[in-house]
């Protein structure tokens, strides 16, 4: 009888061993698909960022000389932290931090005739609205 029950306890030790490793590996797992896909929402609100300032950029070139587009920038990015949006020949930057260093969203527009601007968002700033401007087929951007 007594052999029987050491049995069933060395059983018992190693399927909680097993179930132990398992729940341990679907922790570690899932930590990482939630770390993806916060390192994604982050990209993903960036890359609007950048696809906003570039339709505004876009609108006002389409519409002609003497319009006015405005396109209001986030406080942060979803990790609050800031970030610094580049304008610079057909191309709208946003470069942010992201773990191990920095990394960079970007959309296209459809003129390069732009005058370039260098804007850092720092968290808690509320945010900036820029003014784009296309003043004699040059687009302007001011904030």
């Amino acid at each position: 009888m007594m052999r029987k029950k050491a049995q069933l306890s060395a059983d018992f030790a190693v399927i909680a061993a097993v179930v132990l490793i398992i729940a341990l590996f679907l922790v570690e797992l899932y930590s990482q698909r939630m770390e993806s896909a916060r390192i994604m929402t982050v990209h993903l609100s960036a890359q609007r960022t950048a696809e906003d300032v570039a339709r505004s950029i876009n609108h006002a070139w389409l519409a002609g000389n003497g319009s006015v587009a405005h396109s209001q920038l986030p406080d942060s990015l979803p990790n609050g932290a800031g970030y610094n949006l580049t304008i610079r020949g057909r191309q709208v930057l946003v470069y942010y931090p992201a773990g191990d260093g920095i990394r960079i969203a970007s959309a296209g527009t459809i003129t390069s005739n732009i005058s370039s601007a260098n804007i850092t968002i720092i968290p808690g700033s509320g945010g900036v609205q820029l003014n784009i401007t296309n003043a004699n087929n040059t687009i302007r951007v001011t904030w």
